[in-house]
């Protein structure tokens, strides 16, 4: 086992992510053995332990269930995967902590897109015998699967690189894998397979100025109770390219959970429980639920309970977007009276 203490000079904590390796199907993943202690933003230190097949955990899985046992698999990026927080403080073992019998698996990858957790499913959640699959796609996910390649802080040099990473074309109807075999490097100037998470910088830019003017959110905040604010606006028409391909990789993945449940709950950022937002992405997912075993699962109320101030304790703000221990309790919580009103796991032994 590797142990690493990372010290940033002056205290500030860059998200090196040094515990990730290339790799040519998923484009990286977790370093298999890894344990490593790091700078929380905004002080503080996480632990992040890696287990030897290369999944977030503090202990091993075998490839059978133990007897008695419902066993999730568990799809997602840093907001399930528990990004700056302890593994002891997940949601994912959170939930095993509430649900007697309950074995959960999580492959969550920090950064990842809906493609990649496709391929991690297919290639190391399936070498595990499950019962239930769930997945977790950030709202963002829609922009990181059209590209081959995101923005990161390499570990050694601490300079901006391009991460590669698989990427899937839909062709009439049919997914098709790109750039694989995934490159471990690419040049700094292939800005068109960048990620896209901001269409227009220039808009985006604008954006901050005129946020950081006087009296911005009060006026923001007036706005938005006539016109909610619609960041991801792929999701207002289903017929978008972007949304098809999520919807495509989303059917893929029932496709090959086979006969057992898919509960899809789409993650957000702290924005959705402090103002107004457009609602498109939830039209989106929500139709899913006319493909049979799909259960898509709306979060949001969940985290919309309390006063404001309440509701932004579920995440890592001001110091960083994801969700906090109290985030992922919330999302156990949610998760698990789901899974309970849905009888999923009544109907695989764990009703508990």
């Amino acid at each position: 086992m590797v142990n690493l203490d990372d010290r940033p000079a002056g205290g500030f904590a860059l998200d090196t992510k040094p515990y990730v390796q290339h790799h040519p199907t998923f484009g990286y993943h977790y370093i298999p053995g890894m344990s490593m202690r790091l700078q929380r933003p905004g002080g503080g230190y996480y632990r992040i332990q890696i287990n030897a097949a290369g999944v977030r955990s503090d202990r091993e899985y075998t490839a059978a269930k133990p007897p008695h046992v419902t066993r999730i698999i568990v799809c997602g990026d840093s907001m399930s995967a528990g990004q700056f927080i302890d593994n002891v403080d997940r949601f994912s073992e959170l939930l095993e902590r509430r649900i007697p019998n309950l074995e959960v698996i999580n492959l969550s990858l920090e950064g990842s897109g809906t493609d990649q957790q496709l391929l991690l499913y297919e290639h190391l959640g399936m070498t595990f015998e499950h019962d239930i699959v769930l997945l977790l796609p950030f709202l963002q996910n829609l922009r990181r699967n059209l590209v081959e390649a995101r923005d990161a802080v390499d570990p050694r040099t601490r300079q901006m690189v391009l991460r590669p990473k698989p990427r899937f074309e839909l062709v009439d109807g049919e997914l098709i894998l790109r750039n694989v075999p995934v490159p471990a490097t690419m040049p700094a100037d292939r800005a068109a397979e960048r990620a896209t998470e901001t269409p227009n910088p220039g808009l985006a830019r604008l954006k901050t100025r005129i946020a950081g003017l006087p009296g911005a959110a009060v006026w923001r905040r007036a706005i938005q109770q006539v016109i909610p604010w619609e960041p991801f606006p792929e999701y207002r028409q289903p017929t978008h390219p972007a949304w098809q391909l999520m919807s495509a990789l989303i059917r893929r993945f029932k496709e090959r959970a086979g006969a057992r449940p898919l509960v899809v709950a789409p993650t957000f950022y702290s924005n959705y429980v402090r103002l107004r937002m457009g609602r498109a992405y939830w039209k989106r997912f929500s139709s899913l639920a006319s493909v049979p075993g799909v259960y898509p699962v709306d979060l949001l109320p969940y985290f919309c309970q309390g006063t404001v101030a309440d509701r932004m304790r579920a995440f890592q703000e001001p110091f960083d977007m994801h969700f906090s221990s109290i985030g992922h309790q919330l999302l156990a919580e949610a998760i698990e009276q789901e899974l309970r009103s849905r009888r999923l796991l009544a109907a695989t032994g764990a009703a508990g």
